[in-house]
């Protein structure tokens, strides 16, 4: 039967002893309370020596709330790309010295003795730094290990302040919120200002730019509407009339000079020379009638170019009346003037100086057509230039008018935005959602946490040196063991008697060793909490505020 008994054991294969692996862990059950003990006390005692820690937080809304389209997939990662670009950059403002001097100024934390006798210990060390720029250096690291800025949803971030005094958590807190919406604002203003500086700048260029083109079209108008003004009968409809009116008119003109040259012929035939034409012309009546004559003469051409409304009166002739009366007044100068000319001739040389007469009011007729001739081709030639150039003005003058409204009208939204930057219920970039509170319970360290990291780090260990332990052990345990491994049967056993395992000078060495080793374990880790818990004191920040608004900083 025992044969049988041995060779089942022999026989290869894993049998799993729950009862033999129960007694194991019951005879080495130290190796895992001890450690177990020995955890909970360094962390029921070391969380004592932690400083807490309180948080102070607000919550803000940067930017104005948008709202995206298209899929929910495509809004998710539209909203998550602002907000990931909106976070950095709030961290680059929070965390930036321009941002972290001004709040250091703010809070006093610059004025505090003990802050400048550490700043003026440092700079015997660093002589090349000047004592301000140490004691801004060190508050600056000092704040930018304690501001966080969190991720709270859509365009809203919380921006949070952590430190050991619930007092100085708070004010701080407030007025990172506060001075960082105040810098937004004044960053806003400025930016509104320059963009206001610079509408009214070309407002102003603009508008001295709209005047001038106003007044070159208004100017070019008024020269096109004098040179159209000029009454002119020649117009596209009567121009082949008017050629031909011209050209009877040069003959007429010829045919007059010929009759003249005739008549100074005959005269001088007759009486030898001819006579001076002096007494004649120097007479006022004579010289009236005849530029009367000329007048006439070139009104006449309005009627023969078909304007009616410089028709003559039907009843009266004054052409024909200038006429009469010129001769009139030819034959009694002619008289008085030329005594010796014999009486039979004194009509032909009447008549020699009518047809004079006749000639230059032909001839002022003729100039006078010619120069309407002259001006119509000319405004026919120069209309399209005309068009052009006055169409060019018009566009300078609605490009201008137009550049102008939309700067007054850009000018005009500055106005609005610098109003909504002013008035937080109209609208700002920044806006406080909610504000920080005074912190009550601290939020770390988190005892229960400790704890239980302790414990299980005490487990991990106790059962660590149980494995170890247990398969290093090359003792035997039983009689079973022995019988295996020699292949000899065990004749009888000699059970332990008292308490001989502790009465050895082994145990005893092996006791007090790992006595020795707890105690260090325990007096180390409780020192590592003294010594954390002292340095954070060291370095925190005393606030005794007065008022939410004004604090003032001591040690940090």
């Amino acid at each position: 039967m025992r044969n049988l008994s041995e060779q089942q054991q022999q026989e290869p294969g894993f049998h799993l002893d729950i009862g033999n692996y129960a007694r194991i862990l019951w005879r080495k059950k130290y190796f895992v309370l001890v450690p177990l003990a020995i955890a909970f006390i360094v962390a029921s005692i070391g969380v004592r020596f932690l400083v807490p820690e309180y948080e102070a937080s607000s919550l803000i809304r940067v930017g104005t709330p948008t709202t995206a389209t298209g899929t929910d997939i495509n809004r998710f990662l539209e909203t998550r790309g602002r907000n990931d670009k909106t976070k950095k950059q709030l961290e680059s403002d929070l965390l930036g010295s321009n941002f972290l001097d001004e709040l250091i100024r703010r809070l006093a934390l610059d004025q505090d003795p003990e802050v400048i006798a550490r700043a003026e210990m440092q700079h015997q060390m660093y002589p090349g730094l000047t004592t301000q720029d140490l004691l801004f250096r060190r508050l600056r690291e000092f704040l930018k290990k304690r501001i966080k800025i969190d991720d709270e949803g859509p365009d809203q971030f919380r921006i949070s302040y952590a430190d050991p005094n619930p007092d100085a958590c708070y004010v701080i807190a407030d007025q990172i919120t506060q001075l960082y919406i105040e810098m937004q604002r004044n960053q806003a203003m400025t930016k509104l200002g320059v963009v206001s500086e610079f509408s009214e700048q070309q407002l102003a260029s603009l508008k001295e730019k709209l005047d001038r083109s106003e007044r070159d079209l208004a100017d070019y108008q008024e020269k096109i509407a004098a040179r159209n003004s000029t009454a002119n009968p020649v117009s596209d409809r009567n121009v082949s009339l008017s050629e031909k009116v011209r050209t009877d008119l040069s003959l007429t003109v010829q045919a007059s000079e010929s009759t003249l040259e005739k008549i100074r012929d005959r005269i001088s035939t007759a009486i030898g020379s001819m006579p001076p034409g002096d007494p004649i012309w120097r007479d006022p009546e004579v010289a009236k009638l005849v530029n009367q004559l000329g007048d006439r003469r070139e009104n006449e051409l309005y009627l023969e170019l078909g304007d009616n409304t410089r028709r003559p009166d039907p009843d009266s002739d004054p052409v024909l009346a200038t006429q009469q009366a010129l001769q009139r007044r030819l034959q009694q100068i002619a008289l008085d003037a030329y005594p010796t000319v014999p009486a039979d001739y004194r009509p032909l040389l009447v008549e020699y100086f009518y047809q004079q007469s006749e000639v230059k009011a032909y001839r002022r007729k003729l100039q006078k057509l010619d120069g309407f001739i002259g001006q119509f081709r000319g405004q026919v030639q120069s209309a399209p230039q005309i068009e052009a150039e006055e169409q060019r003005l018009k566009d300078e003058v609605e490009r201008n008018r137009s550049m102008y409204n939309s700067f007054k009208e850009q000018k005009a939204q500055v106005g609005m935005a610098e109003n909504a930057v002013q008035n937080p219920q109209l609208g700002s970039d920044v806006t406080l959602i909610e504000a920080a509170s005074r912190p009550v319970v601290p939020v770390r360290p988190d005892k229960v946490k400790i704890l239980v990291l302790c414990f299980l780090f005490g487990a991990t260990v106790g059962a660590a040196g149980l494995l170890l332990t247990e398969f290093t052990d090359s003792s035997y345990r039983n009689v079973e063991d022995v019988e295996r491994q020699l292949g000899l049967r065990v004749l009888g056993t000699i059970p332990r008697v008292g308490n001989a395992r502790w009465v050895s000078e082994s145990s005893r060495k092996r006791t007090v060793i790992w006595v020795a080793v707890c105690v260090t374990f325990v007096c180390l880790f409780i020192s590592g909490f003294y010594f954390y818990g002292k340095s954070t004191r060291d370095h925190m920040i005393d606030l005794t505020p007065t008022a939410p608004a004004h604090s003032e900083a001591t040690q940090p």
